[in-house]
């Protein structure tokens, strides 16, 4: 990720002994981590009562194993990660097999990203974590996604069954480009193309020559990836 990341030193101590080496462990967990009680949802739902909801405010339900990069250096790796949608927190567990209730959130910067099994996800100041689906040199595709939260309708009588809770899901494409600026991508096929502005023609012609649909999420990243390799191709 170190495109989409600003560049820093990261010192870590490795030369401690062997006794120091769980304090030194339990500080690079503090470094990134922050307790998660003032980002509670119990009063919207439950998690423990599944049921009661349809859907999840989870990108992945359970917790998954995954790395945490700080500045592009690995800081903790193989630990217990899962990304909360709904409320644009990540979570985190020292162990796997720990309570959820123990889960604590990753300190939210522009210089921590983390991966989950395949997943790669970044955060930008202002508009919360993204799902990296292509990591360029001078461009790069993002996905945003969010979970909409409808409350459960009660029954009005006892012909109305009512309705549960749900969690509906909204996916957003963007291109971020080397100097920090983001573009969102409208579903129009017309407008799509007018936010390359600059290269709006090498895009489409790219496009056409090679039967790609500009509004296909595999296609795009195909042009994308394209538009990326186009020396001085700008927005």
């Amino acid at each position: 990720m170190k495109k989409l990341l600003t560049t820093m030193v990261l010192v870590i101590i490795t030369t401690l002994p062997l006794v120091a080496q769980n304090l030194v462990t339990q500080r690079k967990i503090n470094f990134f981590t922050e307790y998660i009680d003032r980002f509670n949802t119990h009063e919207i739902y439950d998690v423990n009562n599944p049921d009661e909801f349809i859907g999840s405010p989870y990108y992945f339900n359970s917790f998954l194993l995954g790395n945490v990069y700080y500045n592009n250096q690995l800081l903790q790796k193989n630990i217990a990660l899962r990304y909360n949608v709904f409320a644009d927190e990540m979570e985190y567990k020292k162990n796997i097999t720990d309570e959820d209730a123990k889960a604590q959130a990753i300190v939210k910067s522009q210089d921590i990203f983390v991966t989950i099994e395949d997943k790669a996800f970044v955060f930008i100041p202002s508009k919360g974590y993204f799902e990296v689906i292509y990591d360029g040199i001078n461009f790069s595709y993002l996905k945003k996604i969010t979970k909409k939260y409808y409350p459960a309708k009660l029954a009005k009588n006892t012909y109305d069954q009512g309705t549960p809770a749900e969690f509906q899901n909204r996916e957003t494409l963007y291109i971020y480009t080397k100097e920090g600026a983001i573009f969102e991508l409208p579903k129009s096929k017309k407008k799509r193309l007018k936010t390359f502005g600059n290269s709006e023609k090498i895009v489409n012609n790219y496009a056409k020559e090679n039967n790609l649909n500009i509004n296909d999420e595999k296609d795009l990243r195909k042009i994308i990836m394209y538009l990326d390799g186009v020396g001085g191709a700008t927005l």
